[in-house]
């Protein structure tokens, strides 16, 4: 009987190729990586193209969704009002998510997320940035701290002693109780859903990673 599919939001830091590797022993996986460049540095995204490289070689998967993102934070930062600005992104980014479990006929959506690590994190914002979704959100790590899923990374074999995950548009002041209807309204305000849809049509399907990674980035600037 096949595997259930589920789509991996991976960053290239330490948490999430961790929650995609633990998704694996259930599930056949699709990683889903934003390409935030240029709101990070060009150095960050050939990073996590390698993390994501060396998880494809421990657990497998036919080929990682590389969507560009830089237009979405643009938009999202073209407001005065910033401190939504974290929650507006990752609502944005579970609603890509959505799209492509739509689209690749997955059931489930994974993330990294732990408990409290990030303004992002907390259990009101974890609310805030799903509710509503069409599919099931799976928090492998949710219960976890730093130290045990570092623990965990090396166990794996996913360690790396440099990792991705700069972002410049983080406001300097997040906010870390919100409303999910208020992230709701203020996403539909700046229509990122349609602008999703757009990004989500000029995707980078990686399968080998000896793809060009330079010269895609040079097209996003």
């Amino acid at each position: 009987m096949p595997r259930e599919k589920v789509v991996c939001l991976v960053s290239g830091g330490i948490d999430s190729p961790v929650a995609t590797a633990l998704a694996a022993r259930r599930f056949e996986i699709l990683p889903l990586h934003f390409c935030l460049y240029p709101y990070t540095c060009e150095d960050s995204f050939l990073v996590a193209m390698r993390v994501l490289e060396d998880l494809r070689r421990k657990v497998g998967f036919e080929k990682l969704i590389v969507c560009p993102w830089a237009k979405v934070l643009r938009r999202i930062m073209s407001e005065k009002d910033r401190s939504h600005a974290c929650l507006e992104c990752r609502r944005g980014m579970f609603l890509a998510a959505e799209m492509v479990c739509q689209r690749e006929g997955a059931s489930g959506i994974v993330t990294g997320e732990s408990l409290g690590q990030k303004a992002s994190q907390t259990l009101t914002n974890l609310w805030a940035t799903t509710a509503g979704l069409k599919f099931p959100v799976l928090r492998p790590l949710l219960g976890m701290d730093k130290v045990e899923i570092e623990r965990l990374s090396k166990e794996l074999g996913l360690w790396h002693e440099v990792h991705a995950g700069c972002c410049y548009a983080v406001p300097k002041h997040p906010r870390t109780r919100a409303d999910p209807v208020r992230v709701d309204s203020l996403v539909k305000a700046l229509h990122l859903e349609e602008l999703i849809r757009e990004q989500l049509d000029n995707v980078l399907e990686v399968r080998t990673f000896r793809e060009d990674f330079r010269s895609y980035l040079e097209k996003l600037v």
